[in-house]
């Protein structure tokens, strides 16, 4: 494709500039990277090796601290971290912190341990240290069995949200001094409180401590446990929120009588018919957490990663483009959208629950101005994300699920804006250039950055830049600082053009389009724009390079046979293959972006 017809045909907005530039480093795991199971920081290694390795190894019989391995990491907004942004990892019991990776001190040596159950049941979830309405989200508490199986098979069990009326969270309730008694008080999801003797009777169930701080009682039996290790009890526990009381849940479908207690960081469970051993557990916080949290995300501790086509535009029905998707093999080619207006897909809002994934992109259907939507995998529920008499382009959805960047000329040029997805407050800039076009972003895997595009010298380079926030609620979405071309950092630099990065799916490479040769051809550098390189070479125009989900292939269009068609090859541009061969054009490839 010449350079005429590129822009006309391939040009979806304006370009330059970005926040911060970021620190580069190696590619850690990632959520959607193939590598989640692994740590995203050598700190949450140490914590979870002394804890939990010797279980993994079976060198002791008790049961997991943090859980066999992670299953999610990303960069949580949180006020007081840089750039408000702090690292976290989600294990099945609990959820990692960094909040300030300076700090190295404290029982885990800077690392912090979420105070998830504290979230679940006041309803907040907590964006700093202050307990204001500033620093903390409003969300309904978790309707989520604190014990047992699933809330599908688990109907009866009290949830997080029934201990609302007898925990201390953001109130002043407190418990009586009950050291000398035993437990026998069960509790019923409506937050009905009765007592049976024979509960009463089980070994353990004599209070020993009375925290003064929070006011409630610890029974023996969690109190040994806590104080047993491995793992300081203040750090791995925090203080007790409610008095222990006996649930009714059902686990592996069958109704057992269970002990539980409410701590600021953990739930705790003495099940008297479980083996010795496994009686006295830490409960799944991590996973209760995550699915109130991210609910539309599913559940990656149970599940693979998502199946996705490969969507592309396509001409083939239409005169104009069409949203249509394809097996990674070329086979399965359908269209999920058909319309005399034009829609092009651009960026996946991923789910490990197959029926939440969803294609975002942008079309004219509405009123002849690009406009934002999204649809099921099928072509289905095809919704307007965002309305506006301006065009609004090139989406890309946060990896999270949280958040779109996209381009826009409402303000004149075309600039990046970013909006929390399900927000009804005006998108925030994120570019401010006069004359320059910023268009085409793609997000960092742990959510703290973009690389995008930028023209303002007559011709594009790829630039990165790194997320900067004060403010992270859903219609309170505040960046700290615009991205400029003052504080960009410039990835490429040539009198030609650099266009349509794409970012590995762990984060360590960019595939990009460049024109330096005379001709479009696919390039791959590091995240640093370091080791440009080269990886498809003939006369024609190699463009708009896609990853497939594990990170090993690329899928492109060109127009090596007369028109544009879609291509896939493998990372180093070995085994080019053509998937789409009908005459018209074909391009615009999506499939893990």
């Amino acid at each position: 494709m010449n350079r005429r017809r590129s822009i006309e045909w391939l040009k979806r907005g304006l370009a330059a500039s970005t926040l911060g530039a970021m620190l580069v480093g190696t590619a850690q795991a990632a959520p959607w990277a193939g590598n989640r199971t692994q740590f995203a920081s050598p700190r949450f290694e140490q914590v979870w090796t002394a804890a939990d390795r010797p279980v993994q190894q079976g060198q002791t019989q008790r049961s997991w601290t943090w859980g066999p391995s992670a299953w999610f990491d990303y960069k949580e907004f949180y006020k007081q971290s840089p750039n408000g942004l702090r690292q976290v990892q989600y294990f099945d019991k609990s959820r990692m912190e960094i909040n300030n990776p300076s700090v190295t001190t404290g029982p885990l040596n800077g690392v912090t341990n979420g105070l998830l159950p504290v979230e679940m049941v006041s309803g907040r979830v907590k964006l700093g240290d202050a307990p204001t309405e500033a620093e903390n989200a409003p969300r309904a508490a978790a309707e989520i069995p604190v014990a047992g199986d699933p809330a599908a098979q688990n109907a009866n069990a009290p949830t997080y949200a029934s201990f609302r009326g007898v925990a201390t969270t953001d109130n002043p309730y407190r418990d009586q001094n009950k050291v000398g008694q035993r437990i026998g008080q069960t509790f019923t999801k409506d937050g009905s409180i009765g007592f049976r003797q024979d509960l009463a009777d089980k070994p353990g169930t004599d209070i020993v401590a009375y925290e003064t701080v929070t006011g409630h009682n610890v029974p023996r039996v969690f109190n040994d446990f806590r104080n047993a290790g491995p793992v300081a009890a203040i750090a791995a526990f925090g203080y007790p929120i409610t008095d222990p009381y006996w649930i009714t849940a059902k686990v592996g479908g069958q109704d057992k009588d269970i002990l539980v207690q409410l701590f600021e960081r953990r739930v705790v469970t003495y099940t008297p018919s479980n083996p010795a051993q496994y009686q006295v557990e830490m409960g799944n916080v991590g996973q209760h957490y995550f699915q109130w949290r991210y609910p539309e995300l599913g559940m990656p501790w149970a599940s693979g990663e998502p199946n996705l086509p490969i969507a592309y535009a396509s001409k083939v029905d239409t005169n104009d483009f069409n949203v249509y998707t394809m097996d990674a093999n070329g086979s399965g080619q359908s269209a999920i959208t058909g319309n005399p207006k034009e829609t092009l897909p651009y960026s996946v809002k991923r789910s490990w629950k197959q029926e939440n994934n969803r294609i975002w992109g942008d079309t004219k259907r509405f009123n002849d101005k690009r406009q934002l939507v999204s649809m099921k995998l099928d072509g289905s529920d095809l919704r307007q994300e965002l309305s506006s008499g301006s065009n609004d382009f090139t989406p890309s959805v946060s990896p999270d699920g949280t958040k779109v960047v996209f381009a826009s000329d409402r303000d004149g040029n075309a600039d990046l804006y970013i909006r929390n997805i399900g927000s009804t407050a005006e998108p925030t800039r994120l570019t401010d250039t006069i004359g320059c076009i910023n268009q085409h972003p793609s997000w960092l895997p742990d959510g703290s950055g973009i690389v995008y595009e930028s023209n303002c010298q007559g011709n594009y380079e790829v630039y990165r830049g790194a997320l900067s926030y004060s403010q992270d609620k859903l219609n309170e979405l505040t960046i700290a600082a615009l991205i400029s071309p003052v504080n960009a950092q410039r990835l490429t630099n040539n009198n030609s053009d650099d266009r349509y990065p794409a970012l590995s799916p762990d984060g360590s490479r960019i595939a990009y389009t460049a024109t330096r040769d005379g001709n479009g051809e696919i390039y791959l550098m590091n995240a640093d724009g370091g080791q440009q390189q080269r990886i498809t070479n003939n006369n024609s125009s190699d463009e708009a390079p896609t990853w497939s989900p594990d990170g090993s292939k690329l899928v492109f269009n060109s127009n090596r046979d007369g028109d544009h068609e879609v291509y896939i090859m493998n990372r180093d541009g070995s085994g080019q293959v053509q998937l789409t061969n009908n005459g018209k054009d074909d391009g615009w490839a999506l499939w893990a972006q």
